[in-house]
């Protein structure tokens, strides 16, 4: 799934003259999570999206332990600037910080120190961290309805030539809701492995997420 405000991607451009945050760097779109190894149960998230996302991401503010997490392609358009006279490429991008602000809901804004480096005329895959469990409880819904929120999230890195840039905001809809998601059962001498993972010792991650049962000697 990709989801863009379109407004603000004009808005960008009328500014790129004077704003780096229209940037030839950015998120592309939100990958569906990879299956746990079967042996390890170890999440390997590759450069572009084996599989878009499909639907929107669900989170049970109840059941999750740990921040809410998605996967994601980033890409890096800028070409290939290295020549034979010496000149080496400094298109290279390096994502140093993601920031998320929220609409549909009443949250602070959450920064994040990052490392994902992304190569030119290429991309990257990330796990991004987008809420923190610490707003889980302002999140839970009344009653047994759902909240629809939208995390909006941009990136913040360096080129190679060490020019920074900002990446265009990309909207990431988040369904909440609250004890939806229960635990899954695995059967006995087995253990569940999550994509993204699960808190030590939980039967479900509490969001949106891909499982599956490994034996337990793998795990040790």
């Amino acid at each position: 799934m990709k989801t863009r405000n379109l407004a603000a991607a004009i808005l960008a451009l009328g500014l790129s003259a004077c704003s780096a945050e229209f940037s030839a760097v950015g998120i592309y779109a939100i990958c569906a999570p990879p299956d746990p190894d079967a042996t390890s149960g170890a999440c390997l998230y590759p450069a572009t999206c084996d599989a878009n996302f499909a639907g929107t991401p669900l989170l049970d503010v109840t059941t999750a332990q740990l921040d809410f997490r998605m996967p994601v392609q980033i890409n890096n358009a800028l070409t290939d600037n290295s020549n034979s006279t010496g000149r080496i490429n400094t298109n290279d991008a390096t994502i140093t910080s993601f920031e998320m602000t929220y609409a549909g809901v009443a949250l602070p804004t959450w920064k994040v120190a990052a490392s994902v480096p992304v190569p030119t005329a290429g991309s990257s895959g990330a796990l991004l961290r987008l809420i923190p469990v610490q707003y889980f409880p302002t999140l839970v819904p009344p009653g047994s309805g759902n909240i629809s929120m939208i995390v909006n999230v941009r990136g913040h890195g360096v080129l190679d030539s060490q020019d920074s840039f900002t990446t265009a905001w990309f909207q990431v809809p988040v369904e909440v809701c609250a004890g939806c998601l229960a635990g899954t059962v695995c059967p006995p001498g087995s253990i569940l492995a999550t994509c993204p993972s699960t808190a030590a010792g939980q039967t479900s991650p509490g969001q949106s997420a891909s499982f599956t049962c490994i034996g337990a000697a793998a795990r040790e």
